[in-house]
């Protein structure tokens, strides 16, 4: 019986054994997603007043989710031409990594639009409104499935940081 293959493990799998030692552009590839996903700011919808707390709003990590997924694919269509032929781990990562994040895009349409049918031409939303909006339209399992969701990006991500910090101390090939 043939099992798919977990590009996460199968990747993780070569850097532990050095089977696979990441090129200079899977390296730069790597680096530009990092500093790029970084840079993307968590963005408010219309009228929604800022987070009190720092870890900001469920909506605007679901918005972020959304970005992630296209500057990752954007990145990837970019990078295609000098990637390998079969595209190597480093890609299977980035697009597991935007397949991952890509799967919130439904909530995310359906949280703009019950947004704007909620409080368009309300004005101001105040931040307890906000919450009390969020704790209807994001139920408990909800927030669970978005919480695991994150964790397994996480993990994808740490596979992806692993992957450069063994290319700058073993030296990348080419």
């Amino acid at each position: 019986m043939n099992h798919p293959v977990d590009p996460v493990g199968a990747a993780a799998t070569a850097l532990d054994n050095r089977s696979w030692i990441p090129a200079d552009h899977e390296l730069t590839l790597a680096r530009e997603f990092f500093v790029r996903r970084d840079a993307l700011d968590q963005r408010l919808l219309p009228g929604m007043p800022p987070c009190p707390s720092p870890q900001g709003w469920t909506t605007q990590h679901v918005l972020w989710l959304g970005d992630v997924a296209a500057l990752a694919t954007d990145l990837l269509n970019a990078w295609r031409p000098w990637l390998p032929e079969g595209h190597g781990h480093m890609a299977s990562l980035l697009t597991t990594y935007a397949t991952m994040a890509a799967s919130a895009a439904p909530l995310a349409t359906r949280l703009v639009r019950d947004w704007a049918d909620a409080w368009q031409g309300q004005g101001a939303v105040s931040p307890q409104d906000t919450s009390r909006w969020e704790d209807w339209h994001l139920p408990k399992e909800q927030r669970e499935q978005l919480d695991a969701l994150t964790d397994r990006l996480v993990m994808v991500g740490a596979v992806m940081v692993m992957a450069v910090n063994r290319g700058e101390t073993t030296g990348p090939r080419r």
